[in-house]
């Protein structure tokens, strides 16, 4: 029979803890799925030369309807950001606006994009989604930024919403560190 040394003891009841805290609420989601597209390695930053450009990434859910409980964003640089969530149309595009949200990025919620610091924003209130779900991000003050990755994901975009000179979207080279939580 062989014996286990204490450190090997200590670590697998360190272990059996740290598996424990991943327990949820009584009456809460038991599964989630966290939608992203990038890499979890930031190269750079998606920065908005106009307050009419907007970034967009495309997700598409998986079959049936999906409770929405957040949505996270690494932020580079501060400023006003307006995040939508839009349905989609017909054409794949981005469609009515489902959500509206304003966040104020402040020091505090800078990340070098190493550190894991994400800005969060809850979502349980919406309806369930289902199908395809865009998320733009544009700025409405300041020189905000938010972090991306290198890759060329197929999900990601960029528009510009000026009605004298509108463009439609294009894809970008670079993935915005844009998460979708939602329970199925």
């Amino acid at each position: 029979m062989k014996r286990h040394s204490a450190p090997s003891l200590a670590f697998l009841a360190t272990l059996l803890v740290g598996c424990a805290t991943t327990a949820t609420a009584p009456g809460g989601p038991t599964r989630e799925l966290v939608m992203a597209y990038d890499d979890a390695r930031p190269s750079g930053a998606v920065a908005f030369p106009a307050d009419t450009y907007e970034s967009v990434v495309r997700f598409q859910l998986p079959d049936g309807e999906h409770q929405p409980l957040r949505l996270r964003l690494q932020a580079e640089s501060p400023g006003s950001l307006e995040i939508n969530i839009y349905g989609s149309t017909l054409l794949e595009t981005p469609g009515e606006a489902i959500r509206t949200l304003k966040r104020e990025l402040s020091k505090e919620d800078l990340s070098d994009g190493k550190d894991g610091r994400w800005v969060v924003e809850d979502l349980v209130d919406l309806k369930p989604l289902k199908g395809i779900v865009w998320v733009g991000v544009h700025k409405v003050g300041g020189s905000p930024s938010i972090w991306a990755s290198s890759v060329v994901s197929g999900q990601a975009f960029v528009r510009n919403n000026d009605p004298t000179n509108p463009m439609g979207l294009l894809p970008t080279k670079r993935t915005p560190m844009i998460r979708l939580e939602v329970a199925p």
